[in-house]
């Protein structure tokens, strides 16, 4: 989550000199049923992406809605003192050591946890194997002197990644879990990764898989990704997180997918999942639902089928009391929208005078079922009751089509109130699936029978064998390996495919060890499997090779003869790109080409500099071979531009981010001023943006634009001196 950077970084030591506090980690608070989770800011007066101010505030002036408060940050606060991190109360908040202590044990005694977040946008995090014993030290010394009830992983950026962050954090977390647990307590492990990373083999996906029976509750964050997103097959549409218009359906499927393990994300059970969302419009750059019934619909959804969600949670408590631009408070509008729904599990109560209804949740009906639109709906008013026999609906959905209809909703009150409610009806049908269709050998002039052992079947249709669809052939008197086609189509019109190769040996293709589903393998054992010869990585049975990813319990270590011709490896070629583009009239045009050796569909965004999407810069097809896109930005400034392209085939995934510059027609850059008038860097200086030093190289750095101005004055982004000086200086 891209916490406010403009903030202090003054620290305070941890214990007054003298003072020897008591282990206050005797109880743990876990709260059961829903969450509602909020970061509390270690900082004061965070400024928002539209201009507002989030105050610093006290641990006990958190509404009590939050049953869940993460303490932001532990850090390293220094990379030149130590890369351990630990955490240091910022005194500005106005709270003593002893005071915050108190103010942990109030929340506790009130039956709220209170956990300790480690990362943040600006933590540089980098820890070395070795140091699981360290880090856990850390945060067991942490725990018992402030009362922590857990730690939160929010690790951004490279920090994800970093040295070895990945191994040493998970291990460090299970001993500090098993020191807890071996006192009776259950030490809280949650994490907040933003989304994207969560998708199978992704950035988190280590976090995850090393924690599994450790960690209590995913948050990920659904926010500051803009164009990314998901592509859903029901609604034959990429679905964006910042795409307003298709809130409920990006929350409904973006859940479904992580909680079921499908549309390639990594699995998080549903009572594991709690959803991230900003509080504002200044708190995230993008996310914030705009209409509260949005969320609660798709919740609601969820909980229909069985899956409900373990809670929300939200960037951050001190925004929700925080205030706009022009001074408006936003009044915890937030934990007032949401607070009641997940500690009653009810929607909040509408707008009073209008007759409510209740029921109309989005509804998945199956193909050519029985469906009453009325069915499990009310409505009631205030002052006349039930006015159910009122109720109209606009629309009628036809179950025999696959597809989306909207419903409306209306009634009407003695008053002449009128309550307007729309409702998506999804008719679905199962794709009927193939059986036995796997590769196979046969000798040379032996009888073969492609329909032998292979059966079709489909939820709703039954069996559909007699229905297989076969293409290709195989000519069993030459040696060689033949592909063949399987497919069969539902009442539907739904079309289910498989492919199989067929080898006609007559002794000279060595075919070793081919892959049996039935047969036990351990680690280190070799298989050969749709043309390629893989290796297990620990004891596995019935798990195909090529479909359990990256970090799965297969690894591809070369080609094979067994089983068909191993396919091309997946390759995207992104070409015209340029570094700087004029602006003409606020507009600017990118004349890009994309070629692709398998069909992909193919999603293209641009964002500024503050990660707002630009208009004109989505693009999103189906692209085979090579295909000219052009796109013309409107309404946009001078500045530097991030472009984002996604490739996605049906095995393979290509992702690239560059930058570009705008720039004025009539712009004429200003002359270096000469060396010698250049100041050398002072660490602590109150730089501002666009201010010119000497770095440790004897070359000019410009300090970076808001949000990244504040670094300047930091040594550990000091220019040529630092390993992260890029993020806070532009080297000229």
């Amino acid at each position: 989550m891209l916490k406010n950077i403009k903030h202090h970084a003054i620290a305070l030591g941890l214990m007054s000199a003298g003072f020897m506090a008591p282990s206050l980690a005797d109880e743990m608070v876990n709260p059961e049923g829903g969450v509602v989770v909020g970061y509390w800011h270690n900082w004061c007066d965070g400024s928002g992406y539209k201009g507002g101010i989030a105050p610093c505030m006290t641990l006990e002036a958190t509404d009590p809605m939050y049953n869940v408060v993460d303490v932001s940050f532990m850090k390293v606060y220094d990379t030149n003192e130590d890369r351990i991190p630990t955490f240091k109360l910022d005194p500005q908040i106005g709270l003593s050591e002893a005071e915050f202590i108190n103010q942990i044990q109030t929340l506790n005694q009130q039956g709220r946890a209170v956990l300790l977040a480690l990362g943040g946008a600006d933590a540089h995090i980098e820890l070395k194997r070795g140091d699981e014993q360290a880090f856990a030290d850390e945060v067991i010394r942490l725990t018992d002197i402030y009362g922590f009830d857990g730690l939160d992983i929010d690790l951004e950026q490279a920090a994800i990644t970093a040295a070895d962050n990945q191994w040493v954090i998970p291990e460090a977390l299970k001993m500090v879990k098993d020191h807890y647990r071996a006192q009776g307590k259950n030490f809280l492990i949650t994490m907040a990764p933003e989304f994207p990373y969560l998708k199978a083999g992704d950035k988190y996906v280590p976090y995850i898989e090393r924690l599994a029976g450790y960690y209590d509750w995913i948050n990920p964050q659904f926010y500051n990704q803009g164009g990314d997103g998901i592509w859903v097959d029901e609604l034959n549409a990429w679905v964006s997180q910042n795409n307003d218009g298709l809130k409920q359906e990006f929350i409904y499927y973006i859940s479904d997918s992580l909680i079921n393990g499908t549309r390639g994300f990594h699995k998080i059970p549903h009572d594991k999942l709690v959803f991230g969302i900003p509080t504002n419009i200044d708190a995230a750059a993008t996310g914030y639902v705009v209409e509260p019934k949005q969320l609660i619909n798709a919740f609601e959804q969820l909980k229909q089928q069985g899956q409900p969600l373990r809670g929300v949670m939200t960037w951050s408590i001190n925004w929700d009391i925080g205030r706009n631009a022009a001074g408006q408070n936003y009044n915890s509008e937030f934990i007032k929208r949401y607070g009641p729904y997940i500690h009653s599990q009810m929607p909040p109560i509408p707008e009073l005078g209008k007759p409510t209804f209740t029921g109309l949740s989005n509804i998945r009906v199956a193909h050519n079922a029985s469906f009453d639109p009325l069915a499990g709906v009310s409505a009631i008013d205030k002052e006349d009751g039930d006015l159910t026999a009122q109720i109209q609906v606009e629309g009628d959905v036809n179950t025999a089509a696959i597809g989306d209809t909207i419903l409306v909703y209306s009634v009407i009150d003695t008053d002449n109130n009128e309550t307007k409610q729309p409702r998506t009806v999804t008719v679905y049908s199962a794709l009927p699936e193939l059986m036995g269709v796997t590769n196979t050998q046969i000798k040379l002039g032996e009888q073969f029978d492609p329909l032998n052992g292979v059966s079709a079947t489909d939820a709703e249709d039954g069996n559909l064998t007699a229905d297989i669809q076969v293409s290709g052939t195989v000519n069993t008197d030459v040696v060689g390996n033949y592909s063949l086609v399987y497919s069969v189509t539902d009442s539907a019109g739904q079309t289910a495919t498989a492919k199989r190769i067929v080898t006609v040996n007559d002794g000279s293709i060595v075919c070793p060890n081919a892959w049996n589903k039935t047969k036990t393998y351990i680690e280190g054992d070799k298989v050969s499997h749709n043309g390629k010869t893989w290796q297990a990585g620990w004891w596995t049975q019935g798990d195909e090779p090529g479909t359990t990813g990256e970090w799965g319990v297969w690894k591809s270590v070369g080609d094979s003869d067994c089983g068909g011709e191993p396919e091309a490896d997946y390759q995207v070629t992104f070409t015209g790109l340029q570094a700087e583009y004029k602006l003409a009239d606020g507009q600017a045009t990118l004349n890009l080409h994309i070629e692709v050796n398998q069909t992909s569909q193919v999603e293209i965004d641009i964002i500024d500099q503050m990660g707002y999407p630009v208009t004109g810069a989505d693009y999103s097809a189906q692209v085979t071979g090579k295909q000219a896109i052009n796109l013309t930005l409107v309404n946009v400034e001078a500045g530097q531009y991030s472009i984002r392209v996604i490739a996605t085939s049906s095995t393979d995934k290509f992702e690239k981010r560059a930058q570009f510059n705008l720039v004025a027609d009539d712009t004429v850059e200003p002359p270096l001023p000469p060396v010698g008038d250049i100041p050398a860097y002072e660490a602590g200086k109150a730089y501002q943006a666009g201010d010119q030093v000497l770095g440790a190289d004897g070359q000019v750095y410009q300090c970076k634009p808001w949000p990244y101005t504040a670094w300047c004055a930091s040594p550990a982004y000091a220019p040529a001196a630092s390993q992260y000086w890029a993020d806070a200086w532009d080297k000229l």
